[in-house]
């Protein structure tokens, strides 16, 4: 039991620590973490990213929180937490002194260029897996679709790409539909 309460520090440490680029960035550790400990699976992995992403607060935290609920309970979401966060104040802090001092630095400049778009390359692979899992390797069962849903994704993406309005409308919209569904069914 102890055994996976320092597990579960060590590995959101692991995530606190080497995470660039806000929460999404940390779904190749969540992901690797859903494969190597089965405390959450790839299902479940999808439903703490929409979950984390419609509740207030930053993603990766949320992430955190709601994976280290659903493998110890409270106190697992507070380690799991915890261990997310210590890195960035201890790195932070340490960064902030530095930064304005560098950063002009070309070195600096050099890295942040490179990390930037890694970040997104390890947010895509993440993406691709949960889609292959979730969709290609069910050999594209179409009975479990739900297509009112697929539909309602296709429409807010491109009304996104067309109106780009602040996201809390789209949101709105999605629950007013949401709601609609329920009524109707």
């Amino acid at each position: 039991m102890y055994n996976t309460y320092f597990l579960l520090f060590f590995e959101f440490l692991k995530v606190g620590l080497f995470t660039y680029g806000g929460g999404y960035a940390s779904l190749p550790f969540l992901y690797l973490m859903a494969d190597t400990y089965n405390w959450f699976s790839h299902e479940q992995l999808v439903q703490l990213i929409a979950i984390s992403g419609i509740t207030p607060g930053p993603i990766g935290l949320n992430m955190a929180t709601f994976a280290g609920y659903q493998t110890l309970g409270l106190f697992g979401a507070f380690i799991s937490s915890f261990g997310l966060i210590l890195p960035m104040i201890i790195i932070t802090s340490q960064v902030f002194r530095l930064y304005r001092k560098f950063s002009e630095n070309e070195y600096v400049k050099s890295i942040l260029y490179v990390l930037r778009p890694t970040s997104c390359a390890l947010i895509t692979s993440v993406g691709a897996k949960l889609f292959y899992n979730l969709i290609l390797n069910n050999k594209l069962d179409f009975s479990n679709v739900d297509f009112i849903g697929l539909t309602l994704v296709i429409f807010l993406f491109l009304l996104t790409f067309k109106l780009k309005r602040d996201p809390i409308i789209y949101m709105a919209i999605a629950g007013i539909f949401g709601v609609c569904v329920y009524f109707l069914k």
